[in-house]
This record gives structure tokens, C-alpha cells and sequence, in this order.
């Protein structure tokens, strides 16, 4: 069951690019208030540099209802990016987005080779750098509200981080990670999640260092989350998104997101998911966004066919339905046929729903990721340097 897919059938050059690098890289470089390590540049000229990285980032579902822009949720679905010192640029993307109308660009204008580019600016040696080729090996859906422009923008801006002598795996790196890509994105539910995974709240520090500030809450071992990713994206894009909502709202409308996003966080921190489907009701975007992609009709069948709770995922056109994860915290996945019962009934509701509606797209059946960003880097012997890799061999020799 976890992982089933079920289809309905209905040059520029480098130097170039470095003259158009934001301006806001000399802000995103700030160290957020902290002093320059001396002791941290000497460990770090002691690193041997990695000639070629390789990182997975995760798919991502945002706002899982009321938590508007503060709430990201990691999923099993993976990315994987080399990236790898060359003697000339070069790009390609395997999977989704591969080809064909509305394809990932294969030049360097690819939010991976820039979010790359901008990590090894901050540094200041993006010019010292020889040129990169990139594999982009992409199974996250892309423009359908599952965050695939944030596992794009946190593996590039990685890959750079590695490339100019950072250690991804610790806690101050993965801090600054979340910075960058927070600052760049303009908004962290989505990367807090990428760069930690898990179930992150996350928002912008009010003080003078704007930090972003994330924790994480516990998610139930058994709970799973069927995706319903629609083919066409229709009028759905991050602009179109942010355009249909209000500049303004009305109290009763943030009263009632603020009470819901509270037992929200309880229903997952304590696995009680009996009042989930009502801690799920939003006011402040669902609605506004309904006449861009009709997510309704998907929505409410997978409810009525037993789903704790269902949400538009990010800004659409995704539908998410909760399931599982309510028996116990420490039920893994599998562990009784219940849930997987109840899932493959919410799944075939909402292909139902499609199908009556002519909405066409894969219902794919996920689990939360305890893992965000993962990496391994090589020399250019390809010893490992750190990751599963450099592990094995330590744990052989």
C-alpha cells in the first residue's frame, strides 16, 4: 500500500550569470548576529574539499489547513541532485519534469544551479569555483503545491554550501541552510520541513536578526497520507495563489484559524484525531483559492470516506487526506491491516471524486519523513567524505 501509485486514465554562461546573482546575496551571507568563528574558518580549512556531492531533499505539504504559511510536513517522496566539479557547465533532469510541455529547464536558470550559485556567493567562491555539471533526479511532482521549488532551492543551495567547505550534518550548518532558503523562498513551512523533516512550525523571528525560527512537532509512527495530484495545474501557480487572497481578514476568520491551528498541533502531538477533520477547517485561503483549481469534490469524499482530516496542500492543486497514525504513537506503518484498509478506501474515493468531475491524476499513498535533507560527499577519487557512504567504510574498517 505505501507508495502504490494508481493512475486515472483521462548559456547562458557562468560568467554571465554571476552578473545577474540577486543583490540579496550579501544579505543572505549575514552570519544573523553571530561574530565570525575563528576557530570555526580553521576547522574548516582542515576539511579536505569534496569534488562531488550528492543530495536528497523531500516533497513537502504546507498549511495542512489553518496553519497558513507556518506549518510543513516532510514526505517520502525524494529528489536526488549530484552535483560534481567538470571541466564545462552541464545539466540534466531525469523523472518529473523530464521533457515535454512545462519541463524543467536544463540550463542555468534552473533554481537548483542558481540556489548553487547564490551558497558558493555568500562564501565568496563562487568565483574561484571550475564549472559544475548537475543531475537532477526528480521523483516530487513539481508545480503542484508539494514543494518541489523548496527541495530545489534547499539541494542547491546545499550542494553549494559542501562544495565550499560546510559540513551539511551539523546543527549550525543546517541553521544556516534554513536562513538562506527561508530568506530566498520569502516563507519557511515548506523548507523547514525540506531542510529538518518531520512536522515543522516554523516562522520569522521579530526581533532585529529576522531569524527563522522552527521546532518540531511529534507525528504518529502509523500515519499515512494519500495525495491526490492532479495532471494539470489549471490557473494554479504561486502567483495566481497569492493574488486570489484578501489583503485583509476578518477577526472572526483569524479567531477561528488560530483556535483550530492550536488543536491541530494537539491532535499530532498526542495522536488523537477525533477532532481532526474540524481542526483542518480554514478561513484564510482554501475558499479563496477554490476557483482556481476545483479540489473540493476530492476533498470532501475522501472525509466522507473516513479520512481524519483532508487539506489543500500548499497552495494546490494537491489534495491531501490524513489517515492512520490513530492506535498508538509507536505503530509503525504496517503494523495492522486496519490502516490500510481505511487508506485504500479514502484513496478510491477520491479517484472516484475525480473521475465524476473529470479531474485527472495519480493518487499516491505517502508517509511522513522523519528525515529532511540528506548528503554524501566524495573526493575526487570517489572516497567518500561523509554520509552512508563514508559510514559503511568506517564501520568495515
Amino acid at each position: 500500500m505505501r507508495g502504490m501509485v494508481m493512475r486515472i486514465h483521462k548559456g547562458r554562461t557562468v560568467q554571465l550569470f554571476r552578473r545577474v546573482i540577486s543583490s540579496r546575496v550579501g544579505v543572505l551571507a549575514e552570519n544573523r548576529g553571530l561574530a565570525p568563528s575563528r576557530i570555526g574558518a580553521t576547522q574548516e580549512s582542515f576539511f579536505t574539499p569534496a569534488h562531488r556531492v550528492v543530495v536528497s531533499t523531500p516533497a513537502t505539504t504546507s498549511n495542512l489547513g489553518p496553519c497558513f504559511d507556518s506549518l510543513g510536513l516532510a514526505l517520502d517522496l525524494r529528489n536526488r541532485i549530484i552535483i560534481e566539479r567538470a571541466d564545462r557547465f552541464s545539466i540534466r533532469v531525469f523523472g518529473e519534469g523530464e521533457g515535454g510541455e512545462g519541463s524543467i529547464p536544463e540550463d542555468e536558470s534552473n533554481i537548483v544551479v542558481q540556489s548553487c550559485y547564490k551558497a558558493l556567493e555568500s562564501m565568496g567562491k563562487l568565483g574561484s569555483m571550475p564549472p559544475l555539471r548537475f543531475e537532477c533526479h526528480n521523483t516530487v511532482p513539481s508545480r503542484r503545491g508539494l514543494g518541489s521549488s523548496s527541495s530545489a532551492l534547499v539541494a542547491g543551495l546545499a550542494g553549494g554550501l559542501a562544495l565550499g567547505g560546510k559540513e551539511l550534518y551539523t546543527p549550525v550548518v543546517k541553521k544556516q541552510l534554513l536562513q538562506l532558503a527561508a530568506d530566498d523562498e520569502g516563507s519557511s513551512d515548506n523548507i523547514a520541513a525540506a531542510v529538518y523533516g518531520g512536522l515543522q512550525v516554523s516562522f520569522r523571528s521579530s526581533d532585529v536578526s529576522k531569524q527563522w525560527i522552527t521546532q518540531r512537532i511529534n507525528v504518529p509512527l502509523g500515519l499515512q497520507c494519500v495525495l491526490f495530484i492532479p495532471d494539470e495545474v489549471g490557473s494554479v501557480g504561486k502567483e495566481a495563489a497569492r493574488a486570489a487572497l484578501p489583503a485583509y481578514y476578518k477577526r472572526d476568520d483569524a479567531v477561528h484559524n488560530i483556535g483550530r491551528s492550536a488543536m491541530l498541533v494537539n491532535c499530532f502531538a498526542t495522536g488523537q484525531f477525533d477532532a481532526l477533520r474540524f481542526a483542518m477547517e480554514d478561513r484564510l485561503h482554501q475558499h479563496y483559492r477554490a476557483g482556481l483549481f476545483p479540489f473540493d469534490p476530492v476533498l470532501h469524499a475522501a472525509l466522507k470516506a473516513g479520512a481524519h482530516g483532508a487539506f489543500l496542500s500548499s497552495q494546490g492543486p494537491a489534495v491531501v487526506a490524513i489517515c492512520g497514525g490513530a492506535t498508538s504513537l509507536n505503530s509503525a506503518v504496517g503494523s495492522d491491516t486496519m490502516s490500510q484498509f481505511l487508506a485504500e478506501a479514502v484513496q478510491t474515493a477520491m479517484i472516484k471524486a475525480a473521475e465524476e468531475f473529470d479531474i485527472e491524476g495519480d493518487v499516491y499513498v505517502a508517509t511522513p519523513s522523519e528525515v529532511g535533507i540528506s548528503s554524501s560527499g566524495f573526493d575526487e577519487a570517489g572516497t567518500p567524505l561523509w554520509g552512508p557512504e563514508w559510514e559503511m567504510v568506517q564501520k568495515q574498517s
